[in-house]
This record gives C-alpha cells, sequence and structure tokens, in this order.
C-alpha cells in the first residue's frame, strides 16, 4: 500500500509524464508528417535540401510519438508499467550518448523530465529487478530479438555516418538523431518479449512504430538512409505483426494490475 507521501509523488510523477507526453506530441506530430507534408525538422544548420531530410524528420518524430505514448500511459497507470520505465531510462543513456558528442551538453536538458519520471517513482526496487525476472514470451522476445538487431545495427551505421559527417544529413546531426531513434526503438522490440508489466505496451508501440517507419521509407525511398521500398514495405509487415502479436498477448494475458510492494 501506498503511503501519503508516495500517494503526493505518484501525483507529481503524472503531472511530468503528461507534460512530456504532450511536449512530444505537439513538438514531433509536424516532423512525423514530413515523408506527406512540408518538412518540419527540430534544426535547420547546415540544410540546404530539405527534401534530403524527410526520412530523419519521420524517423525523429516516429519514435517519439510512440514514447508520448507510454508517457500517458504512465498518467494512467504510474504503477503497472515497470518494464515501460526501464526502458524510459535506457533511451536517455542512448539519447545522451548519441547526442551529445556531437551537439553539445546543453541537449541534455531535453532528458530532464523523464529523469524527473523516474526519480517520483515511488518503487524504484521495481527498477532494479532485471525484465526478465517473471519470465518471458518466446514468440514475442524471439521476433523482437530479431527487430532489435536490425534497427540497432541500423542505428550504428547512421551514428558510424555522423561521425564521418561527409553529407547534409550529419550538418544538422540529423545521422546522430536518426541512430538513437532506431536504437531505442530496437530497445522496445526486445524489452517486448518480456513477462513483467509494461512489456506489451512496449510491444504496441514498437510494433506501431515500426510499420510507420515502413511506410514513411516507401513514401521516400531515396532519402538518405530510407528503407527504401522493398525495406519499407516488410517495415509495415513486420510492424504490423508484432503490433497484432504485443496486443493479442496483452489481452489474454493482462497486465498485472499491481507490482509487488517496493
Amino acid at each position: 500500500m501506498l503511503t501519503f507521501f508516495s500517494l503526493h509523488r505518484v501525483t507529481a510523477m503524472r503531472v511530468v509524464a503528461a507534460l512530456m507526453g504532450l511536449f512530444f506530441l505537439v513538438g514531433t506530430a509536424p516532423q512525423a508528417m514530413s515523408p506527406w507534408g512540408n518538412v518540419t525538422l527540430a534544426n535547420y544548420v547546415g540544410v540546404h535540401d530539405p527534401n534530403l531530410h524527410r526520412w530523419s524528420a519521420a524517423l525523429a518524430g516516429g519514435p517519439d510519438l510512440g514514447a508520448a505514448v507510454v508517457l500517458f500511459y504512465l498518467v494512467w497507470r504510474p504503477l503497472r508499467a515497470a518494464v515501460a520505465l526501464q526502458w524510459l531510462a535506457l533511451i536517455v543513456v542512448v539519447f545522451l550518448a548519441a547526442n551529445v558528442p556531437f551537439v553539445g551538453p546543453a541537449v541534455a536538458l531535453i532528458a530532464i523530465p523523464i529523469v524527473l519520471v523516474l526519480l517520483l517513482y515511488p518503487r524504484p526496487r521495481d527498477l532494479w529487478t532485471s525484465p526478465w525476472s517473471e519470465g518471458v514470451d518466446w514468440p514475442l522476445l524471439g521476433l523482437g530479438t530479431l527487430i532489435a538487431i536490425l534497427l540497432v545495427a541500423d542505428g550504428f551505421a547512421a551514428l558510424i555516418a555522423q561521425v564521418r559527417g561527409a553529407d547534409e544529413v550529419a550538418a544538422n546531426y540529423d545521422w546522430a538523431a536518426d541512430g538513437e531513434h532506431l536504437i531505442n526503438t530496437g530497445l522496445a522490440a526486445l524489452l517486448a518479449g518480456m513477462n513483467r508489466a509494461g512489456a506489451r505496451l512496449l510491444g504496441v508501440v514498437a510494433g506501431g512504430v515500426v510499420a510507420f517507419l515502413g511506410a514513411a521509407a516507401v513514401t521516400v525511398p531515396d532519402n538518405p538512409g530510407s528503407w527504401g521500398t522493398l525495406g519499407g514495405a516488410v517495415g509495415i509487415v513486420v510492424g504490423l505483426i508484432f503490433f497484432a502479436m504485443s496486443a493479442y498477448e496483452w489481452r489474454k494475458r493482462g497486465e498485472r494490475l499491481e507490482p509487488r510492494p517496493a
């Protein structure tokens, strides 16, 4: 049972999660739609041809909208998504590692609200418990691992392109952002195969993001880093399958209503 102090921490956590979710939703939705409309970028430094950045804009916006879904779920069910909170901790690490070396330490300010959500969580022991402590779902883990391997490999290729800095996409650090978002989506797919609370949420989010990115790739197959027409079509199919598997298992098993007491 939560104490009076813990209840206040949960309330504060919900407020911060809601605000950060709105930040992602409002700030990145236009980027996500860039393959199909006007190109919207977070950074226009060194950009001479915005059309070359349609894929990178979608790759920034789509996963961030997925993160918004996770944050809004935490507003609704703050104590029923331990694995999702662990994923948030991981994406902060990846975000800092991928962007700070190129953009500078000031970019770390963006991560502060997510760190605050983690600090306000009233059962910190949940965050240190291994994601596989309650077993795994082998079909989801198998497909999630395959997705993770492909996305993480693509993410590292994007980071290498940023280090080389040889083209316009590197000039505004889009390759760094591409690498970060690909790796974080892969981590969500991998954690979706766990049986702890919040895993199926990550599976639904990861599947939806991969399908979305597949559609973006089909729309802008010639953009730097795009998966192309064939890769995009595969992304749509695989993403929808993973989404459906995760949603089915979520409904079938049901997430545990309350984690074990801290």
